[in-house]
């Protein structure tokens, strides 16, 4: 039996605009995990802006593209366990505790 610390978000698309959070980012995407519909909500570090955060997921590989041209995000397992009302918070510092682990 092996345990697995992420799980695979197929992105369907935006979700609702970008927003703020103080001096974060939100960037809020339409994502599908095992045939359910979420909205995730991925959180920038502070100042850090929305490409510097996807460069830096597809940089440690959880941002990937299948063979389908579909984008990828692996997503840490207790980010999804926290879901509310089909609601999903990611902040970069989930993955890089994730990178750490």
């Amino acid at each position: 039996m092996s345990l697995s610390l992420t799980t695979t978000a197929t992105i369907m698309g935006l979700a609702k605009r970008p927003g703020r959070q103080g001096r974060r980012t939100v960037l809020s995407l339409a994502a599908e995990i095992n045939g359910h519909a979420y909205e995730l909500n991925l959180v920038t570090k502070p100042g850090q802006g929305i490409q510097q955060a996807l460069e830096y997921l597809a940089s440690k590989g959880y941002l990937t593209k299948d063979n389908e041209n579909q984008y990828l995000l692996l997503i840490p397992t207790w980010s999804l366990a926290k879901a509310k009302n089909g609601v999903i918070w990611l902040h970069i510092e989930d993955i890089e505790r994730l990178a750490g682990t």
